[in-house]
């Protein structure tokens, strides 16, 4: 070891320690990020299929195609759209049944 070089060496393995602490940490808040995003999408999800928010089917299905920007993620969702507007639509028709029979 030379005589310039000895606290050099503890300084970098000090840098080092703290780059992977930094580094655990930074996963650490992406892996809640990422779990609050599944939590939230879940939450969706069941309200879109209890339609307990009025309008969010239908704005769920026109909006959500033009939010994706890759056309592997659109491709993906395409179904989970389709199947969105069809229900949707029945839902109108059975409204406009029941509305015609009111009046």
């Amino acid at each position: 070891m030379s005589l310039l070089g000895g606290s050099d060496l503890k300084e970098q393995q000090k840098i080092n320690e703290l780059e992977l602490k930094i580094n655990r940490e930074k996963q650490k808040l992406d892996k809640k990020l990422t779990r609050k995003k599944i939590l939230l999408g879940a939450f969706l999800v069941d309200a879109l299929e209890k339609n307990s928010l009025d309008g969010l089917r239908e704005y769920t299905a026109d909006n959500l195609l033009d939010f994706l920007s890759r056309q592997t993620d659109k491709d993906l969702m395409a179904d989970l759209v389709k199947e969105l507007k069809d229900r949707a639509s029945v839902e109108n028709n059975n409204e406009a049944k029941i509305d015609s029979k009111l009046f």
